[in-house]
């Protein structure tokens, strides 16, 4: 999933049974019933193509948007003193100008039911970014793609999705974009059958690991198809992130909704003299 940045804001105010089922030998087989169908097999490679082709396609077409976000965020210490928040916000992503990365920034309006004051800025305990413009980019571009493994698993996802594993190889290929920071790496990717599209990304990486590169060690989004005026595009509706830095560890969750095109107006005061722009988002 996703090249999810965590920053700590230090502000704090068995043992199992087995059960053996024993069934009779020689079980036939049920009979397929007339118009039973098979689902066609699917071929590995031709999903991670699929996944390449829709991230580059989100990469390239994305507009500037801007969406409620509700934010719940908390990090302890020494799992003792805890410091939680809850926030309502709005996220904005955009891209200053075609071809160049979409930026995040947040606004938050209200802190634990409280309106934020204008022009004062509210600190959440766990602070991250990174679910918009690059939760995909780790694994579903021509160059990372390369830098792991990739196994379909045999068992289906929520709602029949397909399920692959991720994992990251023991020694990091001397490819561009591999980075180091990825050892030891696992992650789990679902995509919708029907569209080839990414509904759910996890990537779990180790905690000493992580830190190297400023990353959660652990990060997941869930996308769903979402209207964007006339376009429809798989946007993020959940993102988790879990944190830690010495001994403080921490957490935090965004949902997403009521997603719209980011739009800027300027206003012309009386003697003023207008600009052309130089860049303007989306």
């Amino acid at each position: 999933m996703m090249a999810l940045g965590g920053q700590l804001i230090p502000s704090l105010r068995s043992a199992s049974w087995l059960l053996a089922v024993l069934l009779p030998a020689q079980v036939p087989a049920p009979t397929p019933s007339v118009g039973d169908t098979q689902p066609a097999p699917v071929e590995l490679g031709a999903v991670l193509d699929s996944l390449v082709a829709n991230a580059e396609q989100y990469r390239a077409t994305l507009p500037s948007l801007t969406a409620d976000e509700h934010i719940s965020s908390e990090a302890s210490f020494l799992g003792i003193f805890k410091d939680h928040a809850e926030a309502q916000a709005t996220m904005r992503v955009i891209r200053a100008s075609p071809g160049k990365p979409l930026q995040e920034s947040r606004q938050i309006a209200v802190m634990n039911g409280k309106p934020v004051e204008p022009g004062k800025t509210a600190k959440l305990p766990v602070t991250l970014f990174g679910g918009f413009g690059h939760f995909q980019d780790m694994f579903f571009t021509p160059q990372h793609r390369v830098c792991f493994s990739f196994t379909l698993l045999p068992e289906p996802g929520p709602d029949g999705t397909l399920q692959i594993g991720i994992a990251g190889p023991a020694a990091i290929p001397a490819q561009p974009g591999c980075q180091q920071d990825r050892e030891g790496l696992t992650g789990l990717a679902r995509v919708d059958r029907a569209t080839g599209q990414l509904v759910h990304l996890e990537r779990t990486i180790p905690e000493n690991v992580a830190a190297k590169g400023n990353l959660a060690p652990f990060a997941s989004i869930d996308c769903a198809p979402t209207k964007v005026g006339d376009e429809t595009f798989w946007l993020p509706t959940v993102v988790i992130g879990r944190v830690q830095s010495g001994k403080i560890r921490g957490q935090f969750i965004a949902h997403y909704s009521n997603y719209h095109r980011y739009t800027a107006s300027i206003k012309l005061l009386p003697g003023a003299t207008e600009v052309a722009p130089t860049e303007s988002p989306d």
